[in-house]
């Protein structure tokens, strides 16, 4: 809670001091911002107040580029504080503002792609970017051809995203038995999609060996990494092959079906997944430091869980 105070107090200075800005230019410079209501004085309200009313001001009309651009990214610093009720009504609201323009929701689409889709982009967040196409591709102000692009992006995002079940795979190993993703028991498992060879690849597969919990777990016999060369290329596979190492499933898709029938977004390597017991999604697309940050906060979640029945059973037994 405190860090969301935080994230709002920076927030509101950062508006603040745009709007400030804003006085010193012309106002045709800047996003048309909205006030919000001094009776208003909750951070979590504002914020609600703020995404629910954004796009309420906006003319894609007569909107410029670089209007939009400031727009949308200031909304987008704002997503974190956000439920998901909030972000698809804020989206809504951008969605059917942008109808007024033959060309508006184009072009809000083509914002968002370069910020939220983009793996380069610091402010890549695929959960919004799916809740916005969501919106944006039942417009009729989007022609069916310009919507083809996006639905398949709209699919690589529904795929394997946390909370569903990940797409089994058949697997090659280093011994050249065969097995399934499905049929690897582990109480979590990191799935590393990467390219043998690749220096990236190398640097994470590098912070994944050096994570302390990681390596513990994996120790322990509750975690197992699963290393993956997707582009079925065995000569490649064999060359690198003795840099993953032996406490790892070392394995190749020797069909190549991963990346032909686009079972996971590889757009880039590394990738790297984390799944429960189930092999349900719990991360995806995450960094080393991500899964280390989520396994040490759900063990840190059972610790005070037991603490709590254990203090319980103490005072009856008192």
């Amino acid at each position: 809670m405190k860090r969301t105070i935080i994230l709002l107090t920076l927030f509101f200075a950062t508006l603040s001091l745009s709007g400030a800005m804003a006085q010193e230019q012309a106002a045709s410079e800047s996003f048309p911002m909205i006030t919000i209501p001094e009776s208003i004085t909750a951070p979590l309200e504002r914020a609600a107040y703020l995404s629910e009313h954004y796009w309420e001001k906006a003319d894609f009309n007569t909107l410029t580029d670089q209007q939009l651009e400031e727009g949308f990214t200031n909304m987008v610093s704002l997503i974190s504080l956000l439920n998901a009720e909030q972000l698809d009504k804020s989206w809504a609201a951008a969605v059917k503002r942008a109808e007024s323009c033959k060309t508006g929701v184009a072009r809000l689409l083509a914002v968002a792609d370069k910020h939220l889709y983009s793996i380069s982009s610091p402010l890549y967040n695929e959960m919004a970017y799916s809740a916005l196409l969501q919106k944006a591709l039942v417009s009729k102000k989007i022609k069916k051809d310009a919507k083809a692009p996006y639905q398949a992006q709209l699919v690589m995002l529904e795929m394997n995203k946390p909370g569903t079940p990940a797409v089994d795979l058949d697997l090659t190993l280093i011994d050249g038995t065969k097995a399934k993703l499905s049929e690897i028991n582990s109480a979590a498992t990191i799935l590393y999609f990467y390219t043998p060879g690749d220096m990236n690849c190398r640097l994470e597969r590098f912070r994944l060996s050096q994570a302390r919990l990681i390596s513990y777990l994996e120790r322990a016999g509750g975690l197992k990494i699963v290393a993956i060369s997707p582009s079925g290329d065995k000569e490649l596979w064999d060359k690198y092959k003795s840099e993953i190492s032996s406490s790892w499933v070392n394995a190749y898709d020797a069909t190549g079906a991963i990346l032909k029938d686009n079972l996971y977004d590889l757009r880039v390597l590394p990738r790297i997944y984390l799944l429960d017991d189930k092999k349900n999604v719990l991360l995806k697309n995450a960094s080393a430091e991500q899964v280390e940050q989520y396994l040490s906060s759900v063990m840190q979640s059972v610790a005070a869980k037991q603490a709590g029945e254990a203090a319980k059973t103490e005072e009856k037994a008192e």
